[in-house]
């Protein structure tokens, strides 16, 4: 399925049938109620009706893009469409402004007096921005230029980037090469974004989709399946062909980061039948290191003063039905030093042990979620999608390190050290 179908497929299912439009609220903490009607989600479903090139659709879209034209203010529009007046993104115009310039460039023949109201819209957004613009902001206003800026270097600033680049390649910019520098950033088979990354969402027991995940899997001829219908596949709109033939770097599986800084300083990605499976260290409020397979944990001065906090150092593994957890070989929820942790998944072997601490410490294989989980909210608010392997501190100093072996095996190959520093390339003996 094209993005622009799959967009097209998911705003039907946010579509309201007294009000045509899309309800969806995302600080709805129930994750059920969605009666707020959002603006950039409405303008990216009108742009997917008038994709389809069908008379019906069409008018649709043109009904509905007018709607929210109707909502400007001194070139923005609110995040909601109730909160009008209110303005509480200064870019929403911008953000919506590549809606405006598609169906304009597009469908400028059959727009009738709707061309006139788009135009106006787009020299207000221009003309009322802020001086002191973001990087993305830069790059799109270089785009609208036919010019191609400096790329970002984070996941959702070359998100904003993929939507400009192609702006700027609808106004004749040449966009081959910043793209080339893109597709080395994405794990075709993983569906997995390689850069540099100090947070990773997850979504229930997957990596959550991106925008940047969007385009490059389309670009890849490997869509990400929506599951689930979620507003975020309405970016599928303003996916298109690009003239670029993109090659892309697959990489030996599995996938394995070490980011210091990052919220979950370990992150290993490997494929299972379905999904792409990770298995994560969480930061918190540790100081991690590592030297060849070991990493080395260094607890806070602060002593943990109740139950919760005592589980100070903690892996996460997704659920899912592809793994099994063994310690010594057998079937078990705790483990103690020099215990060996086994998690055997369909295509890895992945080893944990705890080799020594500066005190004493139990282990404690459990259910629980990562820190950067998306999904605990309304009814799903205390389901698990991860296997939690805690470290519990029974007693320690207040300076205390621990050391944990890590191993990862893929079918023959050897144990596989860890990489020794934030690296989209796989260390290996």
């Amino acid at each position: 399925m094209h993005a622009a179908d799959q967009a097209l497929s998911v705003g039907r299912a946010f579509q309201k049938e007294q009000t045509k439009m899309i309800h969806y609220c995302h600080q709805s903490k129930d994750r059920v109620t969605h009666d707020t009607i959002p603006t950039l989600e409405n303008g990216l479903f009108a742009l997917a009706l008038f994709r389809t090139r069908l008379k019906e659709e069409i008018l649709e879209g043109k009904a509905l893009l007018e709607k929210i034209l109707n909502f400007e203010v001194e070139g923005n529009f609110p995040v909601y469409l109730h909160e009008y007046p209110h303005l509480s993104d200064s870019f929403l115009g911008l953000r919506l402004l590549p809606v405006l310039f598609w169906v304009r460039r597009d469908f400028a023949h059959i727009l009738g007096e709707l061309k006139e109201k788009i135009d106006g819209a787009i020299e207000r957004i221009l003309s009322h921005l802020p001086k002191e613009l973001p990087r993305w902001a830069k790059f799109r206003l270089e785009a609208l230029e036919g010019k191609v800026g400096e790329l970002p270097d984070t996941e959702w600033g070359l998100s904003e980037a993929l939507i400009s680049l192609q702006i700027a390649e609808g106004c004749g910019a040449a966009i081959g090469e910043a793209m080339a520098k893109i597709a080395l950033l994405w794990e075709p088979d993983l569906q997995l974004y390689t850069g540099s990354s100090t947070r990773r969402y997850q979504r229930r027991n997957t990596v959550a989709p991106t925008v940047f995940g969007l385009y490059l899997s389309h670009f890849a001829k490997n869509p990400i399946k929506t599951g689930e219908p979620h507003p975020l596949f309405l970016y599928g709109a303003l996916v298109r062909p690009i003239k670029t033939a993109l090659t892309f770097q697959k990489r030996q599986s599995p996938f394995i980061q070490f980011t210091p800084e990052g919220e979950c300083p370990l992150f290993i990605g490997f494929r299972g039948d379905q999904i792409t499976h990770s298995f994560v260290l969480a930061k918190k409020h540790l100081h991690v290191e590592k030297e060849g397979e070991l990493l080395i944990i260094r607890l806070p001065n602060e002593l943990p003063d109740d139950e919760e906090k005592s589980y100070e150092v903690n892996f996460f593994l997704n659920h899912h039905e592809d793994h099994q957890l063994f310690v010594n070989g057998k079937k078990a929820t705790v483990f103690q030093e020099e215990d060996r942790v086994e998690i055997r998944s369909k295509s890895l072997t992945l080893r944990l042990r705890l080799l020594e601490g500066e005190g004493i410490f139990f282990g404690h294989l459990m259910r629980g979620n990562r820190p950067s989980q998306l999904s605990c909210r309304g009814e799903a608010q205390f389901a698990a999608y991860d296997w939690r392997i805690a470290l519990r501190t029974v007693k320690r100093e207040e300076v205390s390190t621990i050391r944990v072996q890590i191993q990862v095996e893929q079918e023959l190959e050897s144990p596989q050290p860890l990489p020794s520093h934030a690296s989209h390339c796989l260390h290996t003996q």
